[in-house]
């Protein structure tokens, strides 16, 4: 029998795993797989937003819209114009002394009448120099009526009295401009009203021309206007105008046109001052905004649009102005509005297209396509 225990068995190789070294390949290539998924969906998501994004500029490449134009018509006999009141009498308190102020008898938000002490300036100095000043015109006096006896008996020559007169006027003269000087350092309102502003403490020092304080009344207001060309011939000095301020929308208050402006501006609109007397029922301040309401004999002649057109507030009005199917956003002044039609009194000219529909899906410049409603 063979001898298995001296035979030599052949070797068989064996194979170690290490299986540490296995599992971080495993995790390097699950991570890889991971972060080339999530780039792939980026990249995805990516190509989607722009193909959505140029289909919405496709989509947006032409807003629909309905367009009237604006026409020159007959207008109702009835004109809206927009204002701000303005105080019809306002003053500065200027002075027209130097020296410290030694006293304040006015606050800011009291009324004063015209005369009023404001305030008193320093005058000592100035009181010294008057009473040197009359002491020495008292001095002159006596010498003249001394001298006019003894040239009465020729015991003096007449030349004498003569420069005693001319010494005289002239300390009269500064007598009268220290007492002018002195009233001016009492610092008076020069109207009534309340004094709005007040520039000086006691202990401040001022100079001629300084202001002081500046006072408003506001018993009567102007409310200042601006007409067009077109209706500015239609109103004359003393009609009678209906004024409703914003405050109080239901509350007319009765104006007057006080004075026509003889000059256009710019715009070639003409300034219209309304008077009216400041309700005590309803007390406005200068500042606050406020409607004329003319009414005119015969109708009149102007631009409107459709009433729609307007994008904002009446007050902000702006329509979109199409030229070559491009929409331009432009600033309008409006006038009075009948029905469904709004005059323009600025901004638009004869045959211009404005939009009507679709202004909220508008940009200033923004490209259009004109329907039909």
């Amino acid at each position: 029998m063979p001898d298995f225990a001296a035979a030599k068995l052949p070797r068989i190789p064996v194979l170690f795993f290490n299986y540490s070294t296995v599992k971080r390949s495993y995790l390097w290539i699950f991570l890889t797989i991971c972060i080339a998924l999530i780039a792939w969906k980026l990249y995805d998501n990516q190509q989607k937003r722009q193909a959505e994004a140029q289909l919405s500029m496709v989509s947006r490449a032409f807003v629909p819209v309905e367009v009237a134009p604006v026409r020159f018509e007959n207008l109702a006999n009835k004109l809206e114009a927009n204002g701000i009141f303005l105080p019809a009498k306002e003053m500065f308190v200027i002075s027209e002394t130097a020296g410290r102020v030694v006293q304040v008898f006015k606050n800011k938000g009291e009324w004063v009448r015209e005369g009023d002490l404001i305030a008193k300036v320093d005058d000592e100095l100035l009181q010294t120099e008057l009473e040197a000043t009359q002491a020495n015109i008292a001095k002159l006096k006596k010498d003249r009526d001394r001298l006019g006896n003894l040239i009465e008996g020729e015991a003096v020559a007449k030349n004498k009295i003569e420069d005693i007169d001319l010494g005289l006027l002239a300390a009269e003269a500064k007598e009268k401009a220290l007492k002018k000087q002195i009233a001016n350092t009492s610092l008076k309102a020069p109207m009534s009203g309340t004094m709005g502003l007040r520039f000086i403490e006691r202990g401040s020092v001022i100079g001629p021309g300084i202001q002081v304080a500046q006072i408003t009344n506001l018993e009567k207001l102007f409310l200042m206007v601006k007409i067009t060309e077109r209706d500015v011939l239609h109103v004359r000095k003393g009609q009678p105008v209906s004024v409703i301020a914003d405050v109080y929308p239901t509350r007319p208050i009765a104006g007057r046109v006080t004075n026509i402006g003889l000059r256009a501006d710019n715009a070639f609109n003409y300034d219209v001052e309304i008077e009216v007397l400041n309700p005590a029922n309803a007390p406005l301040r200068a500042g606050m905004h406020a409607r004329a309401r003319f009414t005119f004999d015969a109708n009149r002649r102007g631009l409107t649009i459709p009433r729609k057109a307007i994008a904002g507030s009446l007050q902000d009005a702006k329509v979109y102005v199409v030229h070559d199917s491009i929409a331009h956003l432009r600033s309008v002044a409006l006038g009075a509005i009948s029905g469904d039609r709004v005059e323009v009194q600025s901004g638009l000219n004869e045959g211009e297209n404005v939009v009507v529909s679709g202004q909220f899906n508008l940009s200033d410049g923004a490209r259009i396509d004109v329907i039909k409603g």
